[in-house]
C-alpha cells in the first residue's frame, strides 16, 4: 500500500468486518477478535449517529436517561479493558460470555454496514446467515417469508467453524459474489 493512499472510514470498518469474521470463525484469539469488532463497532455507531441509523447492541432509548451510562459502560466494558490501562492497572476481566458479546456486536455491525454503505463483504453475508441459523429462536417474530427466513434455510448454523472457514475461503475466489 502506497503512503499517500486514502480510505474512508467505511472503507476502513469494512476491513475490519471482513477479516472479524475470518479471525472469529478460525476461532483466533478471542481478546483480539472482539478488539477488531468492537474498533469497527465503535465507528459504525458514530457514523449511524449521524445518520438516523440505531445500533441494536447500544439501543439506549428504552433506557433512562440515568440508566445510559451505566450500560453502555458495561457493554463497552471489554473493549475498554483491552484498550485501557489507566484507570485499573491491576484489572482482571472474565472472558466467558465475550464469544457471545463479540457475535452480537459483529452482527450489529454487519448490520449497520449494510444501513450505511448499502452494501458488504461476502464475509459479513456469511456471518449474517450464520447468525441467524445459530441463533433462530431470537428471529421468531419475522416473517417466514423474509430475507432473514431466506438465510436460515442455508442451515450455515449447522455447520463447524472449519466448514465456515472452507466457506469463506471459496468465497475469496470470488469477492463480490452474493454468498
Amino acid at each position: 500500500m502506497e503512503a499517500d493512499s486514502r480510505v474512508t472510514k467505511v472503507d476502513v470498518v469494512s476491513r475490519q468486518v471482513r477479516e472479524a469474521v475470518r479471525l472469529f470463525f478460525e476461532e483466533r484469539d478471542p481478546i483480539v477478535v472482539h478488539t477488531v469488532v468492537a474498533s469497527a463497532h465503535q465507528i459504525l455507531f458514530d457514523l449511524g449517529k449521524r445518520a438516523g441509523i440505531t445500533s441494536a447492541v447500544k439501543n439506549v432509548h428504552a433506557l433512562q436517561q440515568e440508566d445510559v451510562q451505566s450500560f453502555l459502560k458495561t457493554i463497552n466494558q471489554p473493549f475498554n479493558f483491552f484498550k485501557h490501562a489507566d484507570q485499573d492497572p491491576e484489572g482482571a476481566i472474565f472472558l466467558g460470555p465475550l464469544q457471545r458479546l463479540t457475535a452480537d456486536f459483529l452482527l450489529d455491525a454487519v448490520v449497520m454496514l449494510q444501513q450505511i454503505a448499502g452494501r458488504i463483504p461476502a464475509e459479513a453475508k456469511v456471518f449474517w446467515a450464520w447468525f441467524v441459523s445459530f441463533y433462530p429462536e431470537e428471529f421468531d417474530d419475522l416473517p417466514k417469508n423474509g430475507e432473514i427466513a431466506r438465510m436460515q434455510a442455508m442451515n450455515l448454523g449447522e455447520l463447524s467453524f472449519p466448514e465456515i472457514v472452507a466457506v469463506l475461503k471459496m468465497s475469496a475466489v470470488v469477492p463480490d459474489a452474493d454468498v
